[in-house]
């Protein structure tokens, strides 16, 4: 566990005026990026994506979408919540996926331990879109993944809805509505499959993905994965989309904090 998971959390919860700003950023062009909460690289890139709003002219929309432990290979069963390799060689992978983790995390100063246990995170994802649509998913997410991640998933249940109540309210939700919203069958359960359609649409294999319209090749582009942020920012500055004549389209993979 982190040294001081508090203080970390709080550390990295100032940052949410600036979160707060670029969610509310209009923009020439829509960036929007898959996210599951629990992926720690879809956790790790959340800032770093940020970035691309304060230096471009770009609306932003962060979306939700659960990742299958088996399809990825994690597990093989997710019935008991504990990782049960489907090889040598998955095991081998999915240590490696945590470890690379861990280190950009501490570039970030961002608390991670690996997770005792697999986890649902379909209704965290619910209530990631109640979130929404109040323009806090960033906050509400990154409070959840700070204190999960954090500890492991030790110290915040990802499946318990009184927890992600009182998340949302900590971030300043109005909770109006959300038992109905969270259930099965309702609204929130429709619109994380309805995100999840149009993500297999665009090409998605894994989060963070990223897509947006692509004016050098006149379509819709589905990028993969963190490291395309450089590509992505060489394409809106190519647009003439930078906020100032600082912003350089350059930016590194290790990326440790926001400018």
């Amino acid at each position: 566990m982190h040294e001081n998971l508090p203080d970390a959390v709080a550390n990295i919860m100032r940052e949410s005026n600036e979160w707060q700003k670029a969610i509310n950023s209009k923009g020439e062009v829509s960036l929007i990026v898959y996210l599951d909460m629990k992926s720690p690289h879809a956790y790790i890139s959340v800032r770093p994506t940020l970035q691309i709003v304060k230096d471009y002219d770009v609306e932003i929309d962060f979306r939700p979408y659960t990742l299958s432990y088996i399809e990825m290979g994690v597990s093989k069963t997710t019935k008991d919540k504990k990782r049960r390799p489907p090889s040598p060689d998955a095991d081998r992978k999915a240590r490696m996926f945590y470890a690379a983790a861990r280190e950009y995390c501490r570039l970030q100063h961002l608390p991670l331990r690996s997770p005792h246990r697999l986890l649902d995170a379909e209704l965290a994802h619910r209530a990631f879109v109640f979130a929404k649509r109040q323009k806090l998913e960033i906050h509400f997410m990154m409070s959840v993944c700070l204190r999960g991640w954090g500890s492991g998933w030790r110290e915040f249940e990802l499946e318990s809805i009184s927890q992600l109540k009182d998340a949302l309210a900590e971030v300043g939700a109005d909770l109006s509505g959300f038992d109905e919203f969270i259930i099965d069958g309702g609204e929130g359960e429709q619109k994380v499959l309805a995100y999840k359609e149009e993500a297999h649409a665009s090409g998605f294999v894994g989060t963070p993905h990223y897509v947006f319209y692509d004016n050098q090749s006149d379509r819709t582009l589905g990028l993969f994965g963190r490291e395309h942020l450089a590509l992505i920012r060489s394409k809106f500055a190519a647009l003439g989309l930078a906020r100032n004549d600082r912003v350089k389209a350059e930016f590194s993979h290790a990326w440790s904090g926001p400018s």
